[in-house]
């Protein structure tokens, strides 16, 4: 049976997941997180693509990329290769590391974009290895939990404009409580008759699509950086989809 295609991102990201085969532990030691960093910095330099936010779990990987120079499969096939040689040649194995292929998943606006950098950094949290973000050594949320980000793997300019990572790491960090006291992480899409009023508010009333130029592209951002989902956008106004994702891309990469 054919693989089925992946989809692709009208935004260029991706939300990247890569398992051990059989459940096969990825890190060991120390070392081995360390390498994994290091290859993923080397690359990143080889094939200009941007990471958002990382998290390395014990048998698995998560990645908020964007595609560089190349396709994401050819870049995580670099990847792949130079972690598993490492491995391999490190714990005296032969055979593949991974679980078939990587899965990944396009990150079309905003809200899901925000959903994931939660979800990555609460990893950890969920998995009860920690109480907070804070106390994972190895995800990128050290990397801008404070108000300086210097330096790191990640991409520090978000690709969605009118967005402060101030306002992105508090919601990262709203974390409701289940009644066993784990933590949950809480994503809800906005209601139509919600986006309708957001819409409005930055539109003045006036019906978006009969906005010309930059007005209709501020409107159309600024809504989109708010939450309204950009197929609910597109619903909502009656503007092509295609052309939202022009704009997101013009006014957000």
């Amino acid at each position: 049976m054919p693989r089925k295609k992946r989809e692709s991102s009208i935004t260029g990201i991706y939300h990247v997941v890569i398992k051990g085969i059989n459940s096969q532990l990825l890190f060991e030691k120390r070392q081995d997180y360390l390498k994994y960093l290091d290859i993923l910095e080397y690359q990143k330099l080889q094939c200009d693509f941007k990471i958002y936010a990382y998290c390395l779990m014990s048998n698995h990987v998560h990645l908020l990329i964007a595609e560089g120079a190349e396709p994401l499969g050819a870049t995580m096939k670099r990847l792949g290769i130079s972690y598993v040689s490492y491995y391999n040649k490190r714990y005296n194995r032969l055979g593949p590391l991974f679980h078939d292929r990587f899965r990944s998943e396009p990150v079309g606006d905003a809200g899901y974009f925000v959903t994931l950098l939660r979800y990555i950094h609460l990893n950890p949290v969920e998995a009860e290895m920690v109480d907070s973000p804070d106390q994972y050594q190895w995800s990128s949320w050290h990397e801008y939990s404070g108000s300086i980000m210097v330096g790191g793997l990640c991409c520090h300019s978000l690709p969605f404009s009118r967005m402060t990572w101030e306002n992105v790491c508090e919601m990262v960090l709203k974390v409701s409580q289940t009644q066993g006291g784990k933590s949950r992480i809480e994503h809800r899409r906005l209601t139509d008759s919600e986006a309708i009023d957001i819409i409005s508010r930055f539109s003045g009333g006036e019906p978006v699509k009969q906005m010309r130029g930059e007005r209709r592209e501020k409107v159309v951002v600024a809504a989109i950086n708010a939450g309204v989902g950009m197929r609910q956008m597109s619903r909502l106004t009656k503007i092509d989809y295609k052309n939202i994702a022009v704009i997101i891309r013009k006014n957000g990469k």
